[in-house]
């Protein structure tokens, strides 16, 4: 008499409970729930042998029914479904940076907390530029650097480049007096002194450009007349 199927319908994880305490043997299951069981095992880092041995089966028999699963996951490239991973990749990068910042930016932690934390921040939106500049997303070549660099920053920031490079200064500071000064920390603080003096040099251009233009303008009005 076929067994009924609502008999079936636990978690997987309880199955492979039940089969260590010997309440379930293992031949009364469907394939279904033994393939449950073996994407389960699997995914928590159980051998393919040790899996064989629970479920009394061989390690041949337990690999095919991982190329049998491997199949059902396979994904077909898709555009939808790679602007959604894109755009969900996005949102938890936001969520953490934001998380981040307000850690940064709060007064119950240590000086060397805050900054770590701080540094962290900017690391999840460098890497995620790089991750959407791999994709295609964002353009490969650096965009014109203009006003602040910490623009858009949650909450806004209005400081000077002077002041944003003692703000640098400090954080190396602190982080060489706490020795909190790894590898990746001053890698970070060096990059962003070369983007603030990047800044720097872009907005000078741009002040000589627009003086040279307003010079052209000031000869043309005058010829005219």
């Amino acid at each position: 008499m076929p067994k009924n199927k609502k008999s079936f319908e636990r978690p997987a994880s309880f199955y492979i409970q039940e089969i260590q305490n010997g309440n379930i043997k293992v031949s009364s299951l469907p394939p279904e729930i033994i393939e449950q069981i073996v994407e389960v095992l699997y995914a928590e880092g159980s051998s393919t042998t040790q899996i064989a041995q629970l479920l009394d089966r061989t390690d041949r028999t337990v690999r095919r029914y991982l190329e049998e699963i491997r199949k059902k996951d396979a994904l077909t490239p898709n555009l939808e479904q790679a602007k959604q991973f894109v755009g969900e990749l996005v949102q938890k990068a936001r969520i953490s940076h934001a998380y981040l910042m307000r850690l940064a930016r709060s007064k119950d932690g240590s000086i060397a907390e805050r900054t770590q934390a701080e540094f962290a921040a900017w690391r999840i939106i460098k890497e995620m530029i790089e991750k959407l500049q791999s994709l295609t997303y964002l353009p490969m070549k650096s965009q014109t650097i203009t006003g602040d660099i910490y623009h858009h920053n949650e909450g806004g920031d209005n400081r000077t480049y002077e002041q944003l490079k003692q703000d640098l200064q400090d954080i190396e500071r602190v982080a060489r007096e706490t020795g909190t000064l790894d590898p990746k920390t001053e890698e970070g603080i060096k990059l962003l002194q070369k983007r603030i003096e990047k800044a720097e040099i872009v907005e000078e251009i741009a002040d000589l450009n627009k003086g040279k233009d307003g010079d052209q303008n000031n000869k043309e009005e005058g010829h005219e007349q």
